[in-house]
């Protein structure tokens, strides 16, 4: 499974602003549940564009969330709160692991979990549009694989998010069709699991 997939899930000083953080959390406090569509493109250090997907998700807190790429591939990231499922119909192989043993340090993480703020430094950023957008950089970078998250809102939905890596390559979504705090069933997070697959655990 392509690395650029998993960087929004994975781990593999300045302090942040009390009323940065407070907007903020004020932003994503009242998404208990997301589901949408989104497209995504990975770009290299020079500008070249190096993958473009796209697909659909949903999230619903604390920790549940399901990842699906649909284009050009297909692939899926589920997390049904204690596991997170790694699915690649291509390789028919599931990777199974921990949620605690990832350590918690992802950008999903500034979506769904409430303790964000213990992880991340997060400030507010000027623009000329209507749009609210973010910087969030990890307490600690030498344990991440990723330096910054930006994290944009329009009208208080989430639209944007963009993900500086360590070689400097930068991830691209771009939310859309999105539902906010519609009601949906756990049982939406399970992992059925495939017939047939190699099942890694770590």
């Amino acid at each position: 499974m392509n690395r650029f997939l998993l960087i929004i899930f994975f781990l593999v000083p300045s302090a942040a602003f009390a009323d940065d953080y407070l907007d903020f959390s004020q932003a994503v406090d009242d998404m208990n549940t997301l589901q949408g569509n989104f497209t995504q493109r990975v770009l290299d250090n020079k500008n070249n564009i190096i993958q473009d997907v796209e697909g659909s998700f949903l999230f619903k807190k604390p920790n549940l969330f399901k990842w699906n790429y649909d284009y050009p591939f297909k692939s899926q990231i589920i997390c049904d709160g204690e596991l997170l499922y790694l699915y690649d119909p291509d390789l028919k192989q599931v990777v199974i692991s921990p949620l605690q043993k990832l350590g918690g340090v992802s950008p999903a993480m500034l979506l769904v979990s409430s303790s964000a703020s213990n992880y991340f430094n997060i400030h507010r950023l000027e623009n000329d549009s209507s749009e609210q957008a973010f910087e969030a950089i990890p307490k600690n970078l030498g344990d991440t694989s990723f330096k910054k998250v930006f994290i944009y809102f329009n009208r208080g939905l989430l639209s944007q998010m963009h993900i500086l890596d360590n070689l400097n390559h930068r991830t691209e979504i771009f939310f859309k069709k999105l539902k906010s705090n519609t009601e949906i069933n756990e049982a939406s997070f399970l992992f059925n699991m495939p017939e047939n697959v190699d099942v890694i655990k770590n």
